[in-house]
């Protein structure tokens, strides 16, 4: 069990929502926030930046990252993310806070190849 614990620790800088086209690379600490990019937004390659606070998600006992797309707008919103240390994150609407979706997230290289073909933001 301890294994699994510190493999969880910390978010990885490179992540996949399992079962989906998307992901997150370049996810770094910056002072108390973090920066990243939305990789494979659209199942055709496009990214975009993310970023934001370290928090707590609902329910969650350690901080994970709560990032947020920057004017990306793809299916008509902007969208914000849960990524918590746990290996599960969840995205909301960005401007009225809607769910939208959860799963859960695996590490990966960076240029992985895609392991679904929705992106997380589409039902």
């Amino acid at each position: 069990m301890g294994a699994v614990g510190a493999a969880q620790a910390a978010i990885p800088s490179n992540i996949q929502f399992d079962g989906y086209c998307d992901g997150m690379t370049g996810l770094a600490k910056v002072g108390t926030g973090a920066t990243g990019t939305w990789s494979n937004l659209d199942c055709a390659g496009t990214n975009a930046a993310v970023g934001g606070p370290q928090g707590k998600g609902k329910g969650e006992s350690a901080v994970g990252f709560i990032m947020g797309s920057y004017g990306a707008n793809v299916y008509g919103a902007e969208f914000t993310w849960v990524v918590n240390k746990d290996g599960t994150w969840t995205v909301y609407r960005a401007n009225d806070g809607a769910y939208i979706n959860h799963g859960t997230w695996s590490a990966v290289a960076e240029g992985a190849a895609p392991r679904g073909g929705k992106p997380s933001v589409a039902k």
